[in-house]
């Protein structure tokens, strides 16, 4: 059976060999412009994927452990009891009346704390399909991860994010060379590095728990 180190490492490996894949494409074909540059500009795009990706992963992975368990939302700490009631508060907001309040309060909560965590996508962490640093943050910050490399970062991943919608919407942004894109591959993979770490203390911490 995976250690949970495991899984990580696993994930980011093939991550990163796909990564290495392609910008060796784009080092070896220096004499040939057109698919120099496409080489650059297609590794852009897809270090945002697997940026994005990754962090997806990073989360899913610890939401899914915790439904696994079979272990009741009061057992939890604060931050994913919130996450786990998302839906019931939700449908709660649209009623309140005082009767519903009461019912609420007096039967419904009691309830739901004591039935076994579950998470719906409702209820689950959202890259937002644009993964700025801002929101991989306010994210994090939803279950405890305080992931610093991002703020160190931020400038970079911001710039990933924006120049890879550029890329994804058919604008002509030309990465400049190998060396450029390095730094900004290096700097992603800092801040996937740091998630991991986060991710695994979690885990084996069970940090998720009261």
């Amino acid at each position: 059976m995976k250690t949970w180190e495991q899984t990580l490492e696993d994930d980011l490996r093939w991550r990163e060999a796909e990564l290495a894949s392609l910008k060796l494409v784009a080092i070896t074909s220096a004499g040939n412009k057109v698919l120099h540059e496409a080489t650059l500009r297609a590794s852009w795009a897809m270090l945002y994927a697997h940026f994005e990706g990754f962090t997806k992963f990073c989360w899913e992975l610890i939401f899914d452990h915790i439904q696994s368990q079979q272990i009741s939302i009061a057992t939890l700490n604060r931050d994913f009891q919130m996450l786990a009631l998302e839906e019931p508060l939700k449908k709660l907001k649209v009623n309140l009346s005082s009767r519903s309040v009461w019912d609420f309060i007096t039967a419904d909560f009691p309830a739901f704390l004591s039935s076994n965590a579950s998470f719906s996508p409702v209820c689950r962490l959202d890259t937002e399909s644009n993964l700025w640093p801002d929101v991989f943050e306010r994210e994090c910050q939803k279950v405890g991860l305080r992931p610093a490399e991002i703020e160190k970062q931020h400038a970079r991943i911001k710039a990933l994010v924006s120049r890879r919608n550029d890329i994804a919407h058919g604008k002509t942004m030309t990465v400049r060379s190998v060396k450029e894109y390095t730094e900004y591959e290096q700097a992603t993979m800092l801040v996937m590095h740091d998630l991991a770490i986060q991710v695994l203390d979690v885990l084996e911490k069970r940090n998720y728990l009261l």
